[in-house]
């Protein structure tokens, strides 16, 4: 029998998953602090339905950290994007006030 805490923690790892898909990142970790806890409390001993649960939570927590990877280096290149227009605008301008 699956506990209400682990059951707790299944039902916001599924709404952490959607969040993430949805690009929530403000919601996929307010719901991180309030799902630690409950992880956390497990202890070493589980029945096989819990332990089919918490086996369906590393598998989804691992396709959200693959698409935790993913965004980072995303926001990772349109920064150094960003950087080098920055730069580029820099230099033109300089360069136009050595007229």
């Amino acid at each position: 029998m699956v506990s209400e805490s682990l059951a707790r923690a299944y039902d916001l790892t599924r709404t952490l998953a959607t969040a993430v898909e949805s690009g929530d990142w403000q919601l996929a970790s307010d719901l991180v602090e309030e799902r630690s806890p409950l992880i956390m409390a497990l202890g070493r001993d589980q029945d096989e339905a819990s332990l089919t649960t918490i086996r369906a939570i590393q598998e989804i927590d691992a396709a959200i950290m693959g698409r935790a990877h993913a965004a980072h280096a995303a926001i990772s290149n349109d920064f150094s994007d960003a950087k080098q227009r920055i730069a580029a605008a820099g230099f033109y301008q300089s360069t136009g006030q050595l007229r």
